[in-house]
Order: C-alpha cells, then structure tokens, then sequence
C-alpha cells in the first residue's frame, strides 16, 4: 500500500487597511496620521516587511470618501503590493 500526504496551502500574508467614514486609515487596526498616498505607501511597506505574497484587503466604510479608497490603491500600487482585495459584508434583504 502507498500513502500520499497532502499539504495544504498556506493563506497568503494579509494586510487589512480600514477607511472610516471621515477618509482616516488603520492598517492592521493601529490607527495612522497618514493622509497622502505617498505616507500611507510607507506605512504599508513597513507593515509588509518586504514580502511579496502579501494581499492587501481593504475595508471601508460605506460612507467613507471615494477618494479615500483610491488613495489606498494608489499608496498600495507605490508599495509594491499587487493583490488588492475589497472587505464586503453580507446584507439582510427584506422582501
């Protein structure tokens, strides 16, 4: 008889940007004074720490500034990061 063993996947590294709804950022829930996408690219190269399977997630408020988001993306695009992911949360529908 043989045997196969089988490896499960490591989950890439997660790095989770929250934008509240008056455009301030937290990366991995520590709040920053960040407001410009070239500050914001920093503090998501530090919070990478140079990997390059990272996939950022980012979670706004439904409220929060369109402008905010994109300049996530954009601070994402300066960083390196390329695995952009968006936070969605289920909605009860009433019929």
């Amino acid at each position: 008889p043989s045997a196969e063993a089988t490896t499960t996947p490591t989950p890439p590294a997660m790095v989770n940007v929250a934008v509240t709804v008056d455009g301030r950022y937290a990366i991995d829930k520590t709040t920053l004074a960040a407001t410009d996408d070239a500050s914001l690219a920093e503090a998501l190269r530090r919070a990478v720490g140079g990997r390059d399977d990272v996939l950022l997630v980012i979670n706004a408020d439904a409220q929060a500034p369109h402008q905010s988001v994109i300049t996530v993306m954009e601070a994402a695009r300066l960083a390196g990061i390329v695995r952009i992911s968006f936070a969605t949360q289920r909605t009860s529908s009433r019929r």
